[in-house]
């Protein structure tokens, strides 16, 4: 995993929080070729399992910005009637 990640969350009125994550573009371009849904999803899996958070993610977009350096991640979190998540189990 990168590490060089900031992480940014914000709780919503509904329940729901909108989690962020930025890396720097010369970190994420030393794994990655290219900028993609597919990468996005992993990457937000993989860092939930190393921070042993237990939220659900959707909605995951990734953007890069290439004025800032840097490699934006954006997804919705929720918590309410989750049991553990395993994702070693649930794959998405």
């Amino acid at each position: 995993m990168f590490t060089d990640i900031k992480e940014m969350r914000k709780k919503r009125e509904d329940g729901m929080y909108d989690l962020t994550l930025e890396i720097p573009e010369r970190e994420y371009f030393k794994v990655y070729n290219e900028v993609d849904d597919k990468i996005a999803d992993d990457l937000i899996q993989q860092y939930l399992i190393d921070v042993q958070d237990d939220g659900r993610f959707e909605n995951v977009k990734i953007k890069h910005n290439k004025d800032r350096h840097t490699i934006r991640l954006t997804s919705e979190l929720h918590y309410y009637g989750n049991d553990h998540t395993d994702y070693n189990i649930n794959k998405r």
